[in-house]
Order: C-alpha cells, then sequence, then structure tokens
C-alpha cells in the first residue's frame, strides 16, 4: 500500500512540474485590465454592544489594472486598481434583533504570478475606508466611519480571453471570502 501511495505521489508531483513548467508566460500582462464581480461573506463583531458574529454577505467589485510586466521570472506583473464592497446582515438573539450595513471604497495594488496557463493567482494589500452602521431594534444605532487596510490573496481562472471566474480570501471581517466573474480587457 505505501508502495501505491508513494507511486501516485510521486506520479502528481511529476505531472505539476511538467504544467509548471509549460507555463512560459505571464497570464495578466501590461495593459490589462481585470474587472471583479462577485459576492462575498464576512461577519462582524461589535462588543461595544454585545454584538457576536453577524453574517454579512456582501456585493464585491474591483477593478485592477498591470501597468508594470515581465517581474519573477518574466511570468508575474503588478497591478494597482480600486474596490467597492456593499454589505447588510442581520440576527435574532434572545427576540433582540441586531443589524449591520457596511459599505467600503479605496484602492488596492497586488502581485499577480502565473504559475500555469489560464490560471492569475495573485497577492495583495488595499487602503481605503469603510463605513458601518450598527443597530440594535427600539434602540440608537452607531456608525463607525473608519479606515480600511487589509490583506488579500486570490485566483483568476480564465475560461476564454474575455471571461474568468474569481475567487478570493482577505483579512476584512466584511468580505472574508469572495468568488465571482472577472471581465478582462487586454490591450
Amino acid at each position: 500500500m505505501k508502495k501505491f501511495i508513494l507511486s501516485i505521489v510521486a506520479a502528481l508531483a511529476m505531472l505539476c512540474c511538467t504544467v509548471a513548467d509549460s507555463s512560459a508566460q505571464n497570464e495578466f500582462y501590461v495593459g490589462s485590465v481585470g474587472l471583479n464581480f462577485g459576492i462575498g461573506c464576512g461577519t462582524v463583531n461589535h462588543s461595544e454592544n454585545h454584538w457576536n458574529n453577524i453574517f454579512i454577505p456582501s456585493i464585491e467589485f474591483a477593478g485592477d489594472y498591470s501597468f508594470l510586466g515581465n517581474v519573477i521570472n518574466r511570468n508575474g506583473s503588478i497591478s494597482g486598481g480600486i474596490y467597492l464592497g456593499v454589505g447588510q446582515g442581520s440576527k435574532t438573539e434572545h427576540n433582540i434583533k441586531y443589524s449591520d450595513f457596511c459599505w467600503r471604497v479605496g484602492t488596492r495594488g497586488a502581485l499577480h504570478y502565473s504559475w500555469v496557463s489560464d490560471l492569475d493567482t495573485y497577492a495583495g494589500v488595499a487602503f481605503g475606508c469603510k463605513h458601518q452602521t450598527y443597530k440594535i431594534k427600539n434602540a440608537d444605532e452607531t456608525t463607525d466611519f473608519d479606515f480600511d487596510s487589509y490583506g488579500f490573496g486570490g485566483a483568476r481562472y480564465k475560461f476564454n480571453h474575455s471571461v474568468a471566474a474569481y475567487a478570493e480570501v482577505a483579512t476584512t471581517h466584511i468580505a472574508w471570502f469572495q468568488i465571482g466573474i472577472s471581465v478582462l480587457i487586454n490591450n
């Protein structure tokens, strides 16, 4: 059994190395624009008012422009862009309804790297502002306007030259996971 598992692992390793070597081009080259449209999910904890883990579904948009190419053995590029997200969630606990509405907007930058053909992997940072409104039913609402910064990473798989699917994870509680469609405009 050990020899069988070792053979499978060796075969997969050889396949991965072969596929990785076959990708000799950057999938997000200079002049390319990627427009991400997706849905996200996150949670909010507001300990001041004893709120705990309100689930927040959100709508997310990001636009990236690749301005520096041929980095990391000509398989990478650097992009800059914008992001916008809007989300709202609520929960009822002990017959009390807690709700949260938030939006965020800002700029982001990422390092893209192509490991295999048609797959663009990236990681970066985002800076901007966010606004949240916390509300308890039959009580005053609390608003918070603050600086927003977080790290993110993701992958975009191209179906053709202009359409791709993407998934992202982020260190922001508003949308720690996103999935959606990416429209690619190549120069």
